[in-house]
């Protein structure tokens, strides 16, 4: 098992069940891979040898629709073209940006799928006194941990954990409505599902946050948001085998779980470096309307953002 696989568990059994929820065969499964594949042949401004487990993925996430898949394919190669200065060229371990951002915050995706078969992330900034130049910065190891997985992930969603315990005002002027919509465009190009969104060890902090998010979330998904004033109560919505120690779980301390994958980041130079080239060709503009916003539909327009 290679250092990733460990760090992204996913057994046979978990496989099975995932392909039993879709009444997906591997052949089937295989077949719409094949069926992508063909598409992105024939749209030359796409880029034409991608990891086979990357089109698995955005077909889980788009529940095996080949439509949405197809936008998801084109957002995710928009986003890479279109925020490709201000963002993804710095997402290489020898970047500055990052070498910078690894002592900002601690982001961990968790080792073992949870029993519905979702992926845990869990955020936390340490960045208490807002040294960070913009809220790009706290976002990069996430990136960069989310185009590893993409190689080798299989689930059918996502468990969102964001740890307020060192978060301040100095951390939210940072996400400015400019950021906060160039990163909302990021998140909706690439469709990613959300089960449910755990907000831990809250502050005063969470009532002005929560405002920000109101103004871009669809209602659907802040229906999705739990509000914990410690980690304690984790435990009633995700079984404690699941979590990290420091939240009382079986899992190793996130400080110990991020080194890994800050040691895993540093080792897959010649990764980051080829996906600098992976863009898109063409100019794409996806309706931000008709987008199914992080697996939840969207209600009403894509509201403008506005810090209060």
């Amino acid at each position: 098992m290679s250092k990733l696989s460990k760090l992204l568990q996913v057994t046979e059994e978990e496989k099975d069940a995932i392909l039993k929820h879709y009444s997906l065969t591997e052949e089937l499964f295989d077949e719409n891979v094949r069926i992508l594949k063909e598409w992105m042949k024939q749209s030359e401004h796409l880029p034409q040898d991608e990891n086979d487990n990357k089109l698995k993925l955005v077909l889980l996430n788009c529940k095996m629709s080949l439509e949405k898949a197809k936008q998801c394919l084109e957002g995710y190669y928009r986003i890479r073209t279109r925020y490709y200065k201000e963002f993804f060229d710095k997402l290489v371990p020898t970047a500055k940006e990052y070498q910078e951002s690894k002592r900002l915050v601690i982001t961990v995706i968790m080792p073992k799928l949870t029993p519905d078969l979702c992926r845990i992330t869990i955020f936390k900034a340490t960045d208490p006194e807002g040294e960070a130049n913009d809220a790009y910065m706290y976002e990069l190891p996430l990136f960069m941990m989310a185009e590893m997985r993409i190689t080798q992930e299989m689930c059918l969603s996502n468990i969102i954990i964001v740890d307020f315990q060192a978060y301040s005002w100095k951390n939210l002027m940072k996400f400015t409505p400019t950021v906060n919509q160039k990163l909302v465009d990021m998140l909706n190009a690439v469709n990613l599902r959300i089960k449910a969104i755990h907000f831990i060890n809250t502050n005063n902090v969470l009532e002005h946050v929560m405002r920000l998010i109101k103004a871009f979330l669809p209602s659907k998904l802040l229906n999705k948001i739990h509000i914990h004033k410690t980690s304690e109560s984790l435990s009633g919505h995700i079984p404690l085998e699941y979590l990290p120690s420091n939240y009382g779980g079986s899992e190793k301390a996130i400080e110990d779980l991020y080194d890994e994958w800050c040691q895993q980041i540093d080792d897959s130079q010649d990764l980051f470096e080829k996906l600098l080239l992976v863009k898109s060709t063409a100019k794409i503009e996806l309706d931000p309307y008709q987008r199914d916003m992080f697996g939840c539909g969207v209600d009403g327009s894509f509201k403008k953002l506005v810090l209060d």
